[in-house]
C-alpha cells in the first residue's frame, strides 16, 4: 500500500490545558507520512505559547495560523484548508486526541476503496468531566453498508468530527465551511453524502472531551434547530417525514425567538412532506395553543 500524505489540521481556542496531549497523539501515530497545520483563534490563554514550545521541543515543523482577532471556527478551518497539501485531511479541535492507529486504519480504509468514496469515519470515546470513558456510538447497527448509510445520515448526525478522514479534493469540491452555523461538520458530511459514499470503521480510534467550554444549553438549542434545517435541505426522499415534522412541532411549541421561527418557517414551507396546518401557523405566528386544537381548525 502507498503511504500518501495526510494533513492534520489542529484548531485551538482556550485549549492550553489539552493541546499537548492532542499534539502528542499525532506524533505517536503508527502512520508517519503526515504534515501538521496548527491554528489558534485568538485564545485569551497561553495556547499559542504552549503550541510553539511543543513544536520546538519535539523538533516538528508545522504550518501555523495564529489569529490576533477571533474569526470563528469555520473561518479558521477555511484558511487552514488552503494550507493543506495532503491527499487526505483530518480536522481536530485541540482538546481532543487520537488512538495511535487512527491514521493507519483510516488511510488503509480509503486506499482500498474506489473513487465513489469521499471519506471515512470511526467510532470514538467520549471523555466525561469525571474522566470516565463512554462510547460515542453505543449501537453501531446504524451502518449496514454504504448505500444504506446515505439515507441514514439524513436522519441524524452519526459522525464524530474528530474521527474522520476526508479526501482533500472532495473537501475542496464541496466548498468552504459555512461560517453562519455551529454544526458546520454535519453540513460537510451531508454535502459529501450527496455525491459520494462514506465508509465506517467500527472501532474507537479517537477521544472526544466533554467539558464546560464546549457544551451549553444555548448551544444545544442552536444545534437542534440547525440540524433540523439541514435535514430539511437534504431530505428529498421524505423517508424522515415523521421525525422532521415532530421536531418542527417541538420548535413551534418551545421557541420564543421570532427570527428562529422565521428561519425554520421559510425552509419548512419548501419541504414536500410538511404538515400544512403547521406551516401556516409558523408563517403567521399563530398562538401555540392552536397546535393542541389543530384537529378542530384544520
Amino acid at each position: 500500500m502507498e503511504s500518501p500524505l495526510v494533513s492534520f489540521i489542529v484548531v485551538s481556542y482556550k485549549h492550553s490545558e489539552f493541546i499537548a496531549e492532542c499534539l502528542n497523539s499525532i506524533k505517536n501515530q503508527t502512520y508517519k507520512n503526515w504534515e501538521l497545520i496548527v491554528a489558534d483563534d485568538a485564545s485569551p490563554d497561553n495556547s499559542v505559547e504552549i503550541t510553539k514550545n511543543w513544536l520546538k521541543e519535539n523538533n516538528i515543523h508545522a504550518k501555523t495560523n495564529f489569529h490576533e482577532i477571533n474569526k470563528g471556527f469555520a473561518a479558521t478551518l477555511n484558511e487552514c484548508i488552503e494550507l493543506a497539501e495532503g491527499k487526505y485531511v483530518n480536522i481536530i479541535a485541540a482538546d481532543d486526541y487520537f488512538h495511535p492507529e487512527f491514521l493507519e486504519k483510516s488511510v488503509a480504509s480509503l486506499e482500498k476503496k474506489d473513487d465513489r468514496f469521499g471519506m471515512v469515519f470511526s467510532n470514538c470515546f467520549i471523555i466525561k468531566e469525571n474522566k470516565s470513558l463512554i462510547s460515542y456510538l453505543d449501537d453501531i447497527s446504524f451502518y449496514k453498508d454504504e448505500n444504506q448509510f446515505k439515507k441514514t445520515l439524513k436522519k441524524m448526525n452519526f459522525i464524530p468530527a474528530l474521527a474522520t478522514l476526508m479526501k482533500r479534493k472532495i473537501l475542496l469540491e464541496t466548498g468552504p465551511y459555512d461560517k453562519n452555523i455551529l454544526i458546520e461538520d454535519y453540513d460537510r458530511w451531508l454535502r459529501i453524502n450527496e455525491n459520494y459514499f462514506i465508509d465506517f470503521i467500527p472501532e474507537n480510534l479517537a477521544y472526544h472531551r466533554k467539558h464546560g467550554e464546549n457544551i451549553s444549553k444555548i448551544k444545544e438549542r442552536i444545534v437542534f434547530v440547525e440540524e433540523i434545517l439541514l435535514r430539511l435541505k437534504y431530505d428529498n426522499d421524505l423517508e424522515n417525514k415523521t421525525k422532521i415534522n415532530n421536531d418542527i412541532k417541538k420548535i413551534y411549541i418551545t421557541s420564543n425567538d421570532k427570527k428562529e421561527i422565521q428561519k425554520v418557517s421559510e425552509k419548512y414551507s419548501q419541504y414536500k412532506g410538511k404538515e400544512y396546518w403547521l406551516s401556516f401557523c409558523l408563517k403567521y405566528g399563530l398562538p401555540v395553543k392552536l397546535y393542541y386544537l389543530k384537529y378542530k381548525f384544520f
